[in-house]
């Protein structure tokens, strides 16, 4: 004969949780769903200032690649200024920095059919000229100065050589959102970058 387990009944059967112990569960739900929110927050914000500094200087970095390719595969560049459509090489006896990079494909390329990186103050843009079509390369630069032809000592050339060394140094700034803020002196609203190479030509006479 089986014999069935007693039911407690009373009180005891029907006992459920305390108010004591609900706020500690709810208490202790509370801060994990806080935990979990913040670190989701920092996560956006870290997202958001790496993204910043990586589409501030992509246009800079597409650019570099750019003009390293041209030279590398140019018989002649130069080191110049540029101004009022006009290209000027820098006089022999004068350090060769300037703000624009005229890049001859051959020898016996026409003038008007060479490339030029300039820096435009006025716009805080690079731009290139190629086969008489102005392009925009990189925006935000703010150094005048972006180019200068140096010896393998890195030393500043006063004369035209062979085989320079072209050192291209960028610095540009972007609004650093959502760090930087409006109102007041804003000292962070603003964060500035920095590209420099140094490129010299493949091609040999």
């Amino acid at each position: 004969m089986k014999t069935r387990a007693a039911t407690p009944t009373g009180p005891r059967a029907c006992r459920g949780f305390t108010l004591i112990e609900m706020m500690i569960t709810a208490a202790i739900f509370i801060v994990l769903i806080g935990a979990m929110v913040s670190v989701q927050v920092f996560g956006l914000r870290v997202y958001t200032l790496a993204g910043t500094k990586i589409t501030a200087t992509t246009a800079g970095r597409e650019t570099l690649n750019d003009i390293r390719d041209r030279i590398r595969s140019c018989k002649v560049v130069y080191v110049g200024t540029y101004s009022n459509n006009t290209f000027a090489v820098i006089p022999t006896g004068q350090s060769q920095v300037g703000n624009a990079l005229q890049i001859f494909a051959a020898t016996n390329t026409p003038v008007a059919n060479t490339t030029v990186f300039y820096m435009d103050p006025t716009k805080n843009c690079i731009y290139m000229i190629s086969n008489s079509v102005i392009s925009m390369e990189a925006n935000y630069t703010t150094n005048y100065l972006c180019f200068q032809a140096e010896d393998y000592q890195q030393n500043v050339l006063t004369n035209y050589q062979n085989n320079p060394v072209i050192k291209v140094t960028m610095q540009f700034y972007q609004w650093e959102y959502p760090i930087g803020y409006i109102g007041g002196v804003a000292v962070n609203a603003y964060d500035f970058y920095l590209l420099r190479t140094r490129i010299s030509r493949r091609a040999k006479d």
